[in-house]
């Protein structure tokens, strides 16, 4: 996740150089500079003072340059030393995790700044941030000391690496990599310390998994610098100062996002100027047809001349390969999402920009509530199209599945064989989503078109029978989902009669 280590950490010594070297093993450090311990029953040099870099040094003074960020880590090489000086900063009430014994520091993680207490402290915060999913992107939990955290929040972490069975506690799901975590949305993530532009790099990689970054900056270091001095990528929402840094809560600034739910239209409608703000009518099929006046499917990347054989989905793939919204939906002209209970049309019930982007800041894509039939959905297509036509429809396209898409065959055949789907191809969604599902629903579905149309004269069938191939795309944005992990949201279908 992060393109080489931000953290060297700045590392005074007390004890023999050479030993150090020969016990410290291989990790990155920096040497800069050396503090010598004398007196003797544990005290300090005469009135608080200690060498350092063979001057004498009064020890106030030195607990500011260790808080200053000009180092890391006060590393003894025994513990007869570190007391001296461990008791000595007790009895003036100042506790550093700074000073450290050799030992310590060799089990500390190597890519960051590792602080217990700021382990520890930045838990509680996650409910009074009301953070209930994490997604802790470095598994930096895994690399501490901590063995549990508190149960109220859902964290999942990323990492190749094996976990103690006790540290796999912490988690509810561990990723190997981060596209195995997909399309699932956070409250929050958790990132280790990084360069600024590497910062500023991850930072955009999780704009569609969360809104809202927490990080741990060493005082002094670089990325508290940035950090501090704020960006146009985001806003800093909330810090905790420790002695050691602070932790940041940094929120991403929100453009204004394109919103378009594209109403699918194949004949005029009354809805011209009493729409919501952000729809926007599409007439699908229009290379076929006389031109309605509306915005057509049937310019740039198109495939307008299937939609006798495709219904609305001809539109969805005009929007998807020829507008660039960041928030996409399909409508028809006769159906339209809505929050009411009230199921009868009136124009002031369409679902509106501003509750859509209100539903999906918690929910990945907004779908008509599940329909439920007492057949299956190979019966109901069969009820449609004929048995034979149906049969023959599913095995072309179980045969391109399986050669383009096979992971998704189990899919395919539950939701055929269920009595529940998400019916329309009505959705609001996303940009990042919807690019996928349809770079998914494309890489086979034309095929199957074009080889049902090669394969058989439709010129002789009904029009009902004809759209077997739409019938079947009806279900197969049911078939995505059940292999995806999204977060759905069923709102009810407002039915606009007599048009």
């Amino acid at each position: 996740m992060y393109s080489e280590l931000a953290f060297v950490p700045k590392i005074l010594l007390c004890g023999d150089e050479a030993e150090f070297f020969s016990r410290v093993g291989e990790r990155p450090f920096k040497l800069v500079g050396h503090v010598e311990i004398v007196g003797e029953n544990f005290h300090l040099a005469q009135d608080g003072k200690i060498f350092f870099n063979d001057e004498l040094q009064d020890f106030t003074a030195f607990r500011k340059y260790l808080a200053s960020g000009a180092v890391d880590y006060l590393i003894f090489n025994d513990l007869f030393h570190y007391s001296i000086i461990r008791n000595y900063s007790l009895k003036q009430g100042f506790i550093s995790t700074k000073i450290i014994t050799l030992e310590l520091f060799k089990t500390l993680p190597v890519e960051f700044f590792y602080d217990f207490f700021a382990e520890k402290k930045i838990i509680p915060q996650f409910k009074r941030l009301s953070i209930r999913t994490l997604l802790d992107v470095d598994a930096y939990f895994a690399r501490g000391q901590l063995l549990t955290t508190d149960d109220f929040t859902e964290i999942d972490c990323i990492t190749d690496k094996p976990l103690l069975p006790i540290t796999e506690n912490i988690y509810a799901h561990v990723y190997k990599n981060f596209a195995e975590v997909g399309f699932k949305r956070y409250d929050a993530a958790l990132l280790i310390e990084r360069r600024p532009l590497d910062f500023e790099a991850t930072f955009a990689l999780l704009e569609n998994v969360t809104d809202i970054v927490i990080t741990f900056a060493r005082a002094g270091s670089e990325l508290a610098r940035y950090l501090a001095a704020g960006s146009k990528t985001f806003e800093n929402v909330g810090f905790m100062r420790l002695e050691s840094g602070t932790w940041f809560v940094l929120r991403r600034r929100k453009a204004h996002e394109n919103f378009c739910v594209y109403v699918v239209t194949h004949k005029p409608t009354p809805h011209e100027n009493k729409l919501p703000e952000g729809y926007k009518i599409i007439h699908a099929g229009r290379a076929l047809n006389d031109d309605l006046g509306y915005l057509g499917d049937d310019t740039g990347d198109n495939i307008s001349e299937l939609n006798p054989y495709l219904n609305e989905i001809t539109a969805l793939y005009w929007f998807w390969k020829n507008a660039d919204d960041d928030v996409v939906g399909l409508s028809h002209y006769r159906r339209f999402f809505t929050e009411s209970n009230d199921l009868t049309f009136a124009y002031d019930k369409i679902l509106t920009r501003d509750a859509a982007l209100k539903i999906l800041e918690r929910y990945d894509m907004i779908v008509s509530d599940i329909s439920f039939e007492m057949l299956t959905q190979r019966e109901l297509v069969q009820n449609d199209c004929g048995y034979d036509l149906e049969n023959f429809g599913e095995q072309i396209l179980r045969k391109h599945i399986l050669k383009n898409q096979p992971d998704y065959l189990d899919a395919f055949d539950n939701v055929l064989n269920s009595v529940t789907f998400y019916k329309c191809n009505m959705f609001v969604t996303r940009r990042n989503i919807f690019d996928a599902y349809c770079k998914w629903l494309f890489s086979f579905f034309i095929d199957v078109t074009e080889e049902i149309l090669r394969t058989i004269n439709f010129d002789n069938l009904p029009s009902k029978q004809r759209r077997i191939m739409g019938f079947f795309s009806e279900r197969l944005l049911t078939v995505w989902l059940n292999k995806n992990r999204l977060r759905i949201k069923e709102l009810g279908l407002m039915f606009m009669n007599d048009v």
